[in-house]
């Protein structure tokens, strides 16, 4: 049994307690997501009619952009542990508030609804950054190899506690504003945890600058202008930000279609659970897959995973076909591409870190999703002006998510092509002065 412990958790004499403390936060943040997850977008359907929910993915990363633009002001200034402490309370904050928008009569469910969405949505993208950016903080390269598939897994773990709570509102109905308490109550205690158990973890001193947010942006974006691997990597991003789009609505569309305002909320928790066990799984061997492909090959499997979803509704339309096609791709996302990616992060010096992170998992999936969100809702409306049925009008924004994964496949091989020129980047250079470190971050990958 303890062989088996160390080989799932691999972990050393004295690392248990940090561990344990970073996992519970992440779990926190992810139980309240999955709270608010299936409610939020069950209550919103249920309001208005569901291809407006793309005009709302929209707004709300246009939302997220604005508010990443502000926090790569602060994410390589500012001590990161009082920073992550800072995004604990203010979600707390933000959940307590919200429920007011239920208890006032005069305040339309509607919007209620859509506060709710967008807030657990910039909880999605915004705290992992923050969080994974203080992990890669704490952990030198090789530690944080072996360690954060064990933190990641609290996450997964969170998200099948909040949805599973979600799939009892669906049948107990408990009402948003207790669950929305819940939520401030589970982020205050997170707060509480990470004031007592990270004062003691020290961390390199911040760079105090004086940047504007322009200058900070630029920087980001010229480090990955010039590191060519890093370039096709962000296109990839884009264009995987639309295909998930287009595969998520896809999902929302015909499970709504096929089961109805009264079986959607029920069939979303229990869909969103299964994707969370899957992932569960999947995490515990994604360093193994990406230690077998090797780290610039793994780049290649999410957008093969999206293509193929992508095709298969074409094909196979209705709910189960759909549901099955964007669980798939979401679960590789979330596991192995993102390993991968945080992998690749850990090579770029830790005072620009931040900010390339924010471009790579933030700024380009959130403008890809408002690519495929404006596209897919275009194609819906002309469809409804013009009468033409839903099977046909599905087919078209189907179609263009295929050419889109099409695309991405492109450009990951490119990633793959340009990753030894990459590595010899002066930019790279603080990262790469050590064989031995590189060795460990390519995951024993041998240039061929």
């Amino acid at each position: 049994m303890k062989e088996r412990f160390s080989r799932w958790f691999p972990l050393r004499a004295g690392e248990s307690g940090l561990v344990l403390t970073l996992g519970f936060i992440l779990f926190a943040n992810y139980a309240a997501m999955g709270i608010t997850k299936v409610v939020s977008v069950s209550g919103f359907l249920s309001e208005v009619k569901e291809h407006y929910i793309l005009l709302v993915w929209a707004v709300d990363m246009v939302l997220l952009i604005l508010a990443t633009g502000l926090q790569s002001l602060i994410v390589d200034r500012f001590d990161r542990i009082k920073l992550l402490m800072g995004v604990l309370i203010g979600f707390a904050l933000l959940y307590a508030i919200l429920p007011f928008t239920f208890i006032l009569k005069s305040f339309p469910h509607s919007i209620s609804y859509t506060l709710i969405y967008l807030l657990n949505d910039q909880q999605w993208r915004f705290f992992p950054v923050v969080f994974w950016i203080l992990v890669n903080d704490i952990y030198d390269p090789a530690t944080g190899r072996r360690v954060m598939p064990v933190i990641a897994t609290f996450a997964f773990v969170g998200t099948i506690v909040g949805l599973g709570i979600a799939a009892f509102d669906a049948k107990l109905e408990f009402g948003p504003v207790k669950l929305l308490l819940l939520n401030a109550s589970i982020f205050f205690v997170a707060f509480l945890i990470a004031e007592l158990r990270l004062r003691k973890v020290k961390l390199a001193p911040p760079v105090h600058t004086q940047d504007t947010m322009k200058e900070t942006l630029s920087e980001g974006w010229e480090f990955i202008k010039t590191v060519p691997a890093f370039a096709y990597l962000a296109v990839s991003m884009l264009a995987a930000g639309s295909v998930m789009t287009v595969l998520l609505y896809d999902v929302l569309s015909d499970a709504r279609f096929d089961l109805g305002s009264n079986g959607f909320q029920a069939f979303y928790a229990q869909y969103n659970l299964i994707i969370a066990f899957a992932s569960i799984f999947i995490q515990g061997i994604s360093a193994k897959i990406i230690e077998r492909l090797s780290l610039k090959r793994s780049f290649l499997i999410q957008p093969f995973v999206m293509l193929g979803g992508t095709i298969a509704s074409f094909f196979f339309p209705g709910y189960l076909g759909s549901s099955a096609s964007q669980g798939v791709a979401r679960v590789t996302y979330d596991t192995v591409d993102l390993s991968a990616r945080k992998a690749f992060q850990a090579m770029v010096p830790n005072e620009k870190r931040g900010r390339v992170s924010m471009f790579i998992d933030s700024y380009l999936p959130s403008a890809g999703t408002i690519i495929g969100s404006l596209i897919t809702f275009a194609i819906i409306a002309i469809g409804l002006k013009f009468e033409i049925p839903r099977e046909q009008y599905s087919l078209v924004y189907m179609g263009v998510g295929i050419l889109i994964a099409i695309f991405a496949v492109f450009v990951a091989f490119r990633v793959r092509a340009t990753y030894e020129q990459s590595m010899l980047s002066w930019q790279l250079k603080r990262r790469t002065r050590a064989a031995s470190v590189l060795d460990k971050l390519d995951f024993g990958d041998d240039g061929k």
